[in-house]
């Protein structure tokens, strides 16, 4: 019997700050090419949970993490 998949938000934060950081983007120019606001985006990468499903999906397609 396979174990269920786990997925851990702290882990998909990490590497969305480490990919934002090596292609030099501050968090200004990724809120702006991703289309959210810049407190949303602080709010993402300190791991906050109350962002929204649709705004984490976003930031997460943009650094290659998730899928189109």
């Amino acid at each position: 019997m396979e174990k269920p998949l786990r997925l851990s938000w702290t882990d998909f934060v990490q590497e969305a700050v480490k990919r934002r950081k090596e292609q030099k983007l501050t968090q200004e120019e990724l809120a702006a090419l991703v289309g959210v606001s810049k407190p949303t985006l602080n709010k993402f990468e300190q791991g906050q949970e109350n962002i929204s499903l649709e705004n984490a999906l976003k930031i997460l397609k943009m650094l290659g993490l998730v899928s189109q």
